[in-house]
């Protein structure tokens, strides 16, 4: 059985047979049967579907009743989890200190800084 896991929660999931509409996380209760824990979700694709014939769905962490559903990783989905850790590992790869986590507002006040003050 391929490794599966929860989109909203990153747990672990031990699932046998298909995944039900109605069928929710253990450990967090969000839906399983969603576009964010379907294997064929990708951002760049058309609707977010690797499948051409499948219908649009407006929210894809919602559950819904799309037939083509299969089951996939959903935790390697997790926004902002990928591109920190692989910044971080780039940065020690060549030797240079992990880049800081900015703040937004930081960002923004630096942005519009006045020059000469």
């Amino acid at each position: 059985m391929p490794a599966t896991s929860c989109y909203a929660c990153g747990a672990a999931l031990r699932i046998d047979g298909p995944v039900g509409r109605r069928r929710t996380c253990p450990e967090c209760d969000a839906d399983l049967h969603s576009c964010m824990n379907c294997r064929h979700h990708d951002e760049s694709s058309p609707h977010a579907c690797r499948e051409p014939h499948a219908d649009n769905v407006v929210d894809k962490e919602a559950g819904n009743s799309c037939e083509l559903f299969q089951m996939g990783d959903g935790a390697s989905r997790r926004r902002g989890s990928q591109g920190a850790a692989a910044r971080a590992q780039l940065a020690a790869l060549f030797g240079e200190a992990a880049p800081r986590a900015e703040a937004p507002r930081d960002a923004l006040e630096a942005l519009f800084q006045k020059k000469g003050k």
